[in-house]
């Protein structure tokens, strides 16, 4: 929004200023219905008082505290509490729910989650009950608009994308909720969202559906038809496999599909909630695809072929595959594959990750991916060719990049008594460095050759050939200096290190390079 501040204030004026007066009854005579105490004074005339009712009244038999008792003046369950006790925790709180329509537009549906306390810690005496509102909603279908906003300390909003619980309740799992279902019926009903079949779907839940009846046709459709399932689905974030058209108001249309494909799908794909709403989608996934290619193989033999291969579980590496071939070449190469190297594939769907990864290394290559390229005789020998090639490829790479990077810091080179500083000419020599002293340089070989960390060596003068010490070196500084088995460096080698710091790192010594 151009203006957050005056489409926040557009928002709220939707609200009335005071807590209606019938979730105040809701407050008192549900949510917060336990918070009722009569609180008994100490001494021999003692009394009570009952902060239902705010009645004082002489009590003569004795009391437990927590103990339960009634209010002789309102007749309110109660439970007594010794006034002289401390109270440093007595607060009790609830979240209520509620729907109303707006008091600017009767078309306008807005819901609000309210905070509703007692706070008895300073004084148990005249206590109300306090309210704030923390999560506002509004649903405007004739304007396209659907707001959810949040609420903080010092009356401060806040937009939010999304519908979902809002942040303070989520970190306050162990507060009660109220949800007055009545008033959503009273809040909807005379709306454009009248019809829409929200009374399907949970209470929380309509304050994700409204909008997206708002938005789609096809949700409004969909649970009409008796397939909320999956408009639950998209509410939930559930993979629906880019099958749906939600723009759509025709139910064949939605799914992409024919009316006789949509029949066909419905009679062997039975959905009785929600959890099989995923198999229904990616099925018709495989329909939309099979009637787009105009794929020579029967859909039942193609819907087979997707589950033993276990597409399903891994449609990226399927969709990389499908850039290059046609579903019934797919299908015809990868059984034969599997059935040739059946010792090597334990499953079926081992070819499709190996074919894959296959063709993403003659990709790396810049191999011309052609027909014989893409279906070689023996895929499992094709990549372990390709693993190879690759592996020198990014060898290769790195010693150049390593080559390149010992012109930048050759400068480092420096000797001092009976030691010296070597920098490493090939990643090689890291490696080599991490193996003789037992410690993780090797892994470092990549990040020194892309300059993101500098590794030297520390050699004894008289056994230049013999590893000794490892030092790591960023933004100028040394990280650390390691010998064997990570062994921290001695006070000999730790003087060597100081002055080399002096004469190579400070920046003096670098403006002499």
């Amino acid at each position: 929004m151009e203006n957050n501040e005056e489409f926040i204030k557009s928002l709220l004026a939707h609200f009335p200023a005071e807590v209606p007066e019938h979730v105040q009854f809701e407050a008192d005579e549900k949510a917060l219905l336990l918070s009722r105490y009569i609180f008994v004074s100490s001494g021999k005339n003692r009394t009570g008082y009952c902060t239902h009712c705010r009645n004082t009244f002489p009590i003569e038999n004795p009391i437990k505290q927590n103990g339960k008792g009634e209010c002789p003046a309102c007749f309110s369950k109660c439970r007594y509490k010794k006034a002289w006790l401390g109270r440093k925790a007595l607060i009790d709180t609830a979240c209520i729910l509620h729907c109303q329509k707006s008091v600017l537009n009767p078309s306008v549906v807005t819901v609000e989650w309210l905070y509703a306390s007692r706070d008895y810690r300073e004084s148990f005496e005249n206590v109300s009950t306090e309210y704030a509102a923390v999560a506002r909603y509004v649903f405007d279908y004739d304007r396209k608009v659907c707001q959810k906003i949040e609420g903080g300390s010092g009356c401060r909003w806040w937009t939010e994308s999304g519908f979902s619980t809002p942040s303070f309740l989520q970190n306050r799992s162990f507060m009660s909720r109220n949800i007055m279902h009545g008033t959503f019926e009273d809040g909807i009903s005379g709306t454009p969202f009248q019809y829409s079949g929200w009374q399907r779907y949970d209470y929380e839940d309509v304050l994700k559906y409204l909008p997206l009846v708002a938005k789609y046709p096809s949700v409004e459709i969909l649970t009409k038809a008796g397939l909320d399932s999956f408009v639950k689905a998209k509410i939930y974030g559930y993979k629906t496999y880019s099958a749906v058209n939600w723009s759509k108001s025709k139910l064949h249309h939605i799914f992409k599909m024919s009316k006789q494909d949509l029949q066909m799908l419905r009679e062997k794909n039975f959905v009785s909630s929600v959890y099989y709403v995923g198999d229904f989608l990616f099925n018709a996934w495989v329909v939309q695809q099979w009637r787009k290619e105009k794929s020579k193989m029967n859909i039942d033999e193609l819907q087979k072929n997707m589950q033993i291969f276990s597409v399903k579980d891994d449609l990226k590496t399927f969709k990389f595959i499908r850039r290059f071939t046609s579903l019934h070449r797919l299908f015809n190469y990868a059984n034969k594959q599997f059935e040739k190297d059946e010792k090597h594939f334990i499953r079926r769907h081992q070819v499709l990750i190996t074919w894959s990864d296959y063709l993403n290394d003659c990709q790396k290559l810049k191999i011309h991916i052609d027909e014989a390229i893409i279906f070689p005789k023996n895929l499992r020998k094709a990549h372990e060719e390709t693993i190879k090639r690759v592996k020198h490829y990014e060898d290769e790479l790195m010693r150049k990049k390593a080559k390149e990077r010992y012109e930048k810091i050759k400068h480092y080179e420096f000797e001092l008594g009976q030691l010296k500083i070597v920098v490493p000419y090939t990643p090689k020599e890291i490696i080599d460095e991490g193996n003789k002293l037992s410690h993780c340089v090797g892994g470092y070989a990549e990040r020194h050759a892309d300059g993101q960390t500098t590794i030297l060596f520390v050699r004894n003068i008289k056994e230049p050939d013999e590893s000794f010490y490892t030092v790591e070196v960023k933004n100028e500084k040394v990280l650390q200096v390691r010998g064997i088995k990570n062994k921290p460096a001695t006070e000999d080698v730790q003087t060597f290190i100081d002055e080399f710091k002096k004469q190579k790192l400070t920046k003096k010594a670098r403006k002499a390079v």
